[in-house]
């Protein structure tokens, strides 16, 4: 069965087919995209539309559902796709990512009834062009946008509709404002480059080049610019990394981590690259989203788990979807294997606790640069926290942070801000009789450097995540006391802190186990 799968899927290429003896990424590819579609289903409504941002981007999750469901093999006739389609007959789109989305659903079924609606999709973003590139309806102009309408102009030609050249040479010439000097595509022009918006804009200049295939406009504006292009390309290939979406600082963020995989899948697809920087692209992107898919068919690293799925699915849908009959044996092992992996969800377990008790440090100033675990004022492994005592002339004080979530550092204090760094420190003190396991859980949007006794035990500089509870770190500790100090960064929006600690098998910890803050005297659970 295994063989006759495999063949099945020309698009999972050799490399990828014999990267892991069981089971075949082939059918854990299946199983995702089979499950995906049952929770994209599950989210419908019954009127046959999906819910998300009808305010800023009317009946664009909808357009972007019903087209993943046709991208993902559902068939034409599929009653929950009738709905949809039914649901969006008629409408006009008034943002650019609503009338793009529309354009890519319309040519994906291409019957002469979406044809006539598509018209008025294109024409919304002809008409909203601004010197090139194209924006939100109520403000400023961006990559994304441009991507999107890119996406939209190119699903416009393949219905057959007259897609005017000045649009498309408006774009060759425009896009570039959106490039720095060392070759990588930003959101914004004042923007830190990061690798998801930079593939999309890779994925938009492939797009033009062909659309200007007959247009020697459209040729002539590219051509100008091929040695930026080739430092794009260059600046992607030293960024590499498919799993994390990548600032050009080194920091990474899991925001728009799917929309990232679909402009890798769009560009490499579309001029034919079967790896990126020596790795195949497509059977490292399919193995992270097989490993990382939620329990219900989603992918939830953040609040947006409807529009991950769809865009998760772009990038898989390059397999192909094989019956559920098939798939039983291989489901049972997988899940075995899970179980056998990890003991219990990538979330804190019931049973943990919350640690309340804590020295707060800080904060210190830093750069918008997503380095301010990096550009630090003391020598974290020498870090002794004492209650009145200074670290880098910011004073240790005692604080009780919520028993029930995570706490904004920022209200905690009074001191709002961003692109800054706290220090925390607890005492941990275990009188077992042998060593004991323990996990401790973090609740943080941005990046940590976590030490024990003085010793690294976890570090990460990735940005602006759901402030989840998924950060996971594994404890040994021996008999005694034990100093933990936690380094936060806070690169946007919320400083937020939160920690829960179990034992390592789920459990709550030890009675033997106490944890507490400035005096021992003080010390709690």
């Amino acid at each position: 069965m295994v063989t006759a799968l495999l063949v099945l899927a020309p698009l999972l290429w050799q490399g990828a087919q014999g990267a892991s003896e069981e089971p075949p990424l082939v059918l854990r590819v299946n199983r995702a995209i089979v499950r995906a579609v049952g929770y994209l289903k599950g989210q419908q409504r019954p009127d046959g539309s999906f819910p998300g941002h009808e305010s800023e981007h009317p009946g664009g999750t909808t357009a972007l559902a019903a087209f993943t469901l046709v991208k993902a093999g559902v068939r034409r006739n599929d009653e929950a796709l009738q709905r949809t389609l039914r649901s969006l007959e008629g409408r006009k789109m008034q943002s650019t990512y609503s009338a793009a989305v529309h354009l890519l659903l319309c040519a994906a079924v291409g019957d002469e009834l979406r044809k006539r609606d598509a018209g008025a999709s294109l024409a919304f973003l002809v008409e909203h062009q601004v010197d090139g590139v194209w924006a939100y309806p109520w403000s400023h102009e961006c990559c994304s946008n441009t991507q999107f309408a890119l996406l939209g102009l190119r699903a416009a030609r393949q219905l057959g509709l007259e897609v005017p050249e000045k649009t498309v040479v408006a774009a060759a010439e425009g896009v570039w404002r959106f490039q720095d000097r060392d070759g990588a595509f930003r959101y914004e022009p004042e923007r830190l480059p990061w690798d998801g918006l930079h593939a999309a804009a890779l994925a938009g200049l492939a797009i033009l080049d062909e659309l200007g295939q007959r247009s020697p406009a459209v040729k002539s504006a590219l051509k100008k610019h091929e040695k930026d292009r080739l430092r794009a390309e260059a600046w992607l290939e030293a960024h590499f990394a498919i799993e994390r979406n990548s600032f050009a600082t080194g920091a990474w963020t899991p925001f728009w981590q799917y929309g990232y995989l679909w402009a890798i899948e769009r560009w490499c697809g579309l001029t034919e690259r079967r790896s990126v920087a020596g790795r195949d692209w497509y059977a490292r992107g399919a193995e992270w989203l097989a490993a990382t898919q939620a329990a219900d068919g989603s992918w939830t690293s953040d609040d947006k788990p409807l529009e991950n799925t769809c865009l998760a699915l772009f990038f898989l849908r390059r397999a192909t979807i094989t019956g559920g009959e098939e798939l039983a044996e291989i489901d049972a092992r997988i899940d075995a294997e899970a179980r056998q992996r990890e003991p219990y969800d990538r979330r804190p377990p019931r049973a943990a606790v919350r640690l309340t008790d804590w020295l707060l440090a800080g904060p210190w100033q830093g750069k918008p640069d997503h380095r301010a675990l990096i550009d630090l004022a003391f020598e974290p492994a020498r870090v002794k926290a004492k209650e009145g005592a200074k670290l880098a002339k910011k004073e240790w004080r005692r604080v009780a942070i919520l028993a029930d979530r995570w706490t904004n550092l920022d209200e905690l204090t009074g001191n709002d801000g961003d692109n800054r760094l706290w220090a925390l420190a607890a005492t941990l003190s275990w009188s077992g009789p042998a060593p004991v396991e323990l996990v401790l859980w973090l609740e943080l949007e941005d990046g940590w450097d976590v030490y024990l006794d003085g010793v690294r035990v976890s570090f990460d500089r990735r940005v602006a995540s759901a402030i989840n509870g998924d950060v996971r770190i594994p404890l040994a500790l021996v008999p005694g006391e034990h100093e933990l100090l936690v380094l936060i960064s806070d690169d946007g929006g919320a400083a937020a802190f939160g920690a829960q600690m179990s034992a390592g098998d789920g459990a709550a910890p030890p009675d033997r186990l106490l944890i507490w803050a400035g005096e021992r005297a003080n010390a709690r659970r």
